[in-house]
């Protein structure tokens, strides 16, 4: 019999994981043809970091190489983008004009950068993002000729991008428009403990400010400020957030919002077509982080081969920062409320924070710094949704501690923990 076509549109860390998933599950269900704008096989797009700071090599991140792709009989086409996609007829079209028919077809096309409203119509040299192997090859480049690098962003990938520019040996200010960095992943005084240890590295760090205009002949020489202020750099990296892709599936008349809209098995408005990863939307939320993506890819390869049960639905996440040498670890809720009590724990002279957030004896959020290791026993307390009744009064000190109380007290204490085991 003749094997179902399946079409996936780009090649990024969903995809990887999607074929991964299908493989394993059933390899032989579908022929496969992936279409992709890079010239690469899939890679780590998370690890770009540590390969910016020549931590790690691209190589190392490869997820499938184009052997890979040959030795699973899947088809690949690099610098290749899909250009539209006729739904009457189930077909696609790439840019060089491959044209291909489909039985089940997979978006996911991911994100671009969002940009700050000055840098939208500037068209100066120096200026760049840091979303994929290009842009790191790109900024490298650019660090060679530049004494004064500008990262406009706090974030994960912002912070990330000026550690791995420091490392080149170039001066850099990160500028970000939050009261404290990472604002999106920790409370204010975990944020000021990361701020000064980035200063010590050398990152001068500028908050509450923002760019208003980009100065330059060619290329870019300066920036100003929303203060009035300038400043005179010569590469700028833009790391402010992620917008979800969704010009090809809003030509193809698919129901979009800020992301390709799904149901709970990734399903889109045409039911031959699903999206997942970042391009997606799921009710109110996109998606940035690797955890729900590889949620996402395990449901849709159960649904394309085995018994579709499975269904997708948003969960706590946890993040962690990849600069070497600094721990931190953000679970769940990380801001305090009217209806959470928070316990906290703060070592000024090891530089070590603890925050937990718990609502109706339930551990809902957690944020660590400087002492992380038992960020994933927190994590899965969250998740597990356990009562901590029991071991509220030594929590804060870890896993190991509350085992060792656990062990000489009651037997709820002892079911709590087992629990959470």
């Amino acid at each position: 019999m003749k094997k179902e076509h399946l079409i996936i549109i780009g090649n990024g860390m969903a995809t990887g994981r999607l074929l991964s998933e299908i493989t394993a599950l059933d390899a032989d269900r579908y022929e496969i043809t992936v279409f992709d704008q890079e010239p690469h096989g899939s890679y780590n797009r998370i690890m770009l970091s540590p390969v910016l700071a020549e931590e790690m090599t691209a190589k190392e991140i490869v997820i499938h190489s184009a052997d890979w792709f040959a030795s699973h009989n899947i088809t690949l086409h690099t610098n290749d983008p899909i250009v539209s996609i006729d739904r009457d007829n189930k077909a696609v079209t790439s840019l060089r004009g491959v044209t291909a028919n489909y039985d089940k077809l997979v978006m996911a096309t991911g994100s671009e950068p969002a940009l700050p409203a000055a840098a939208r119509d500037c068209t100066l040299n120096g200026i760049l993002s840091f979303r994929n192997m290009r842009d790191v090859q790109r900024i490298k480049s650019h660090a060679n000729n530049s004494e004064h690098a500008l990262v406009i962003g706090g974030g994960l990938l912002g912070l990330e991008a000026a550690y791995g520019l420091r490392k080149q040996g170039v001066h850099v200010t990160v500028l970000h428009r939050g009261e404290w960095l990472l604002n999106r992943q920790l409370d204010e005084a975990a944020g000021k403990l990361l701020q000064a240890e980035l200063e010590r590295r050398g990152i001068n760090i500028v908050l509450g400010k923002e760019v208003t205009a980009f100065k330059g002949a060619q290329h870019i020489s300066s920036v100003s400020l929303s203060d009035g202020s300038e400043l005179n750099v010569q590469q700028v990296v833009i790391a402010i957030g992620i917008v979800p892709h969704t010009e090809l599936a809003e030509r193809a008349g698919l129901e979009c919002q800020r992301g390709v809209h799904v149901n709970n098995c990734m399903q889109t408005s045409d039911e031959n077509i699903y999206a997942l990863g970042e391009c997606c939307q799921f009710g109110d939320d996109t998606f940035g982080l690797v955890a729900p993506i590889w949620d996402q890819t395990r449901v849709l390869g159960n649904l394309l081969c085995d018994d579709g049960s499975h269904r997708f639905e948003v969960n706590p996440t946890a993040t962690k920062l990849k600069i070497s040498g600094i721990d931190l670890y953000s679970a769940g809720e990380y801001l305090d409320s009217d209806d959470t009590d928070a316990v906290v724990f703060n070592d000024r002279l090891r530089g070590t924070y603890k925050k937990l957030l718990f609502r109706n004896d339930h551990l809902v959020g957690t944020v660590l710094y400087g002492a992380v290791q038992d960020g994933n026993w927190y994590f899965d307390l969250i998740q597990n949704k356990q009562n901590t009744r029991a071991i509220r009064p030594h929590i804060i000190f870890g896993r190991a501690f509350s085992e060792k109380k656990s062990a000489t007290g009651t037997d709820t204490e002892r079911t709590t923990l087992a629990a959470a085991s």
